[in-house]
């Protein structure tokens, strides 16, 4: 969990998605940088729950 934490915190999504993605109308230029980010989250959500469940399992 600290090396999801500390990717996390090194990565910055908002900061790699600017400039990355296509040209979006403003109205949903938000979500251009939000969605990278939601994506981060869940994935880091998910490995963490793979890993406590097999800690369960012990």
């Amino acid at each position: 969990m600290k090396r999801i934490a500390a990717l996390i915190a090194l990565l910055p999504v908002s900061a790699m998605a600017h400039g990355a993605h296509a040209p979006v109308p403003d109205s949903a230029h938000g979500l251009a940088h939000l969605a990278p980010a939601l994506l981060v989250i869940a994935v880091a959500a998910v490995v963490a729950r793979i890993a406590f469940r097999g800690k369960d399992d012990a």
